[in-house]
């Protein structure tokens, strides 16, 4: 399984060099149809995992190799940055607690945002910090379908920020999202320039989880895939009488 998801991986890396090499791609191995946004979850009992950590171990067993051969780094807007075996793919990281999720796109940046599931004062936060249009949707759901949708549209507006390594400054609530949109693993397009594609993946029961990303990725269906939880980390007190 492993090999077959690293050579699947790899093969994007190359095909998404450019639209020529694609067709040749496509032409030549028309049995293969790789995701080129794959997402890992993985159960966490930390507060703030170790994001460098989760990033190593995921991207790692995407490839199929040991998480030490994969390098992170950080751009100046945090944004982090693949390297050593995993150089070439792009990534995001969210985590809450309970849950951490990591995308990683073969073909151009991606976004990722899960939050806890939880009561919000939906409507009051909507019409804060989103457009009209937007707020006055919500307030058309009723009072306990409100919390979730609002959840849905900010962690959406999340991944988009993350694609864009803006986060959500420069206007970034504003940014339209899919509205009342199912779950599932398609990427699609949301209105507005540039023009970003979203897909909202089914997560375990109590979480929302959302995956953004460019053209792309337009027209494909990302992958989710459940890694072992890590390792707990050694008390270094627990041999201590």
């Amino acid at each position: 399984m492993r090999a077959m998801l690293r050579s699947h991986m790899l093969r994007d890396v190359f095909c998404g060099m450019s639209s020529a090499v694609s067709d040749v791609c496509a032409r030549t191995l028309p049995w293969v149809h790789p995701s080129p946004v794959l997402v890992l979850l993985t159960r966490t009992a930390e507060r703030h995992p170790a994001g460098a950590a989760l990033l190593r171990a995921a991207a790692g067993a995407a490839l199929g190799v040991p998480a030490e051969q994969v390098r992170v780094g950080r751009e100046p807007s945090g944004r982090p940055v693949l390297g050593g075996a995993a150089r070439g793919l792009h990534a995001s990281v969210s985590h809450v607690p309970g849950l951490s999720a990591v995308a990683l796109g073969s073909r151009g940046p991606v976004g990722v945002d899960v939050e806890r599931l939880r009561a919000v004062p939906a409507a009051a936060l909507a019409r804060r910090w989103f457009g009209a249009r937007e707020a006055g949707w919500l307030a058309g759901r009723s009072e306990t379908e409100q919390p979730v949708q609002f959840l849905r549209m900010w962690t959406q507006k999340e991944a988009i920020g993350k694609v864009l390594g803006t986060g959500l400054s420069d206007g970034g609530l504003l940014r339209p999202v899919r509205l009342g949109a199912p779950a599932g693993t398609a990427l699609c397009p949301v209105p507005g320039t540039p023009r970003f594609y979203i897909a909202l993946p089914p997560a375990p029961e109590g979480f929302v989880l959302a995956v953004a990303s460019g053209p792309e990725a337009a027209g494909s269906r990302l992958e989710v895939l459940m890694l072992p939880p890590p390792a707990a980390r050694p008390d270094p007190g627990a041999a201590c009488p």
